[in-house]
């Protein structure tokens, strides 16, 4: 059963965040087989309505400046990303997992309502890495890539929740 794990990057913890990446992965038979990633116009988030929040930008001036860097990169206007992303997600419903139940996949979400559309997933796929990890408790393997990446981070969290599953 193929499977999707998304990661963002936001501008904000709300659940309405301005997004400044997506990351996902497509899984299956304990194997990543696809990847999705692209970083997204901030200005062209807020135009639609979504949240920014001065506490998160200041945190993200704290952070890896390779990350930082990666976020103004080939930013497109978050209507392509959205676009983009559900072209890659494909049209059938996946169990689509991100690092907690009210992130992620909620502020996707949003953002697929701000633009008037919906998610590519039904709701009733929508998982939470973050639970699954805290009740079956399997250390993390050692982390590869850039932390804030949300590519790296998608990669990271679908490698641990393989092996969650393999379990």
């Amino acid at each position: 059963m193929i499977q999707v794990m998304v990661d963002l990057e936001t501008m904000s913890q709300r659940s309405n965040a301005a997004i400044a990446s997506i990351g996902a992965v497509k899984f299956e038979n304990g194997l990543i087989i696809d990847k999705f990633y692209c970083t997204v116009d901030i200005k062209s988030c807020k135009e639609i309505g979504l949240n920014i929040q001065k506490e998160t930008v200041e945190w993200w001036s704290k952070q890896n400046p390779e990350a930082l860097a990666e976020l103004r990169k080939n930013n497109i206007d978050i209507k392509e990303a959205l676009d983009n992303f559900r072209e890659w997600y494909g049209k059938k419903s996946l169990w689509t997992w991100s690092n907690g139940a009210g992130f992620d996949n909620v502020i996707l979400e949003n953002a697929y309502k701000a633009i008037g559309e919906n998610t590519p997933w039904k709701f009733y796929d929508s998982r939470c890495y973050r639970t699954i990890k805290a009740i079956i408790n399997i250390e993390e393997h050692d982390r590869q890539g850039t932390h804030h990446n949300a590519l790296d981070d998608a990669v990271h969290q679908a490698k641990h929740l393989i092996r969650l599953l393999d379990s």
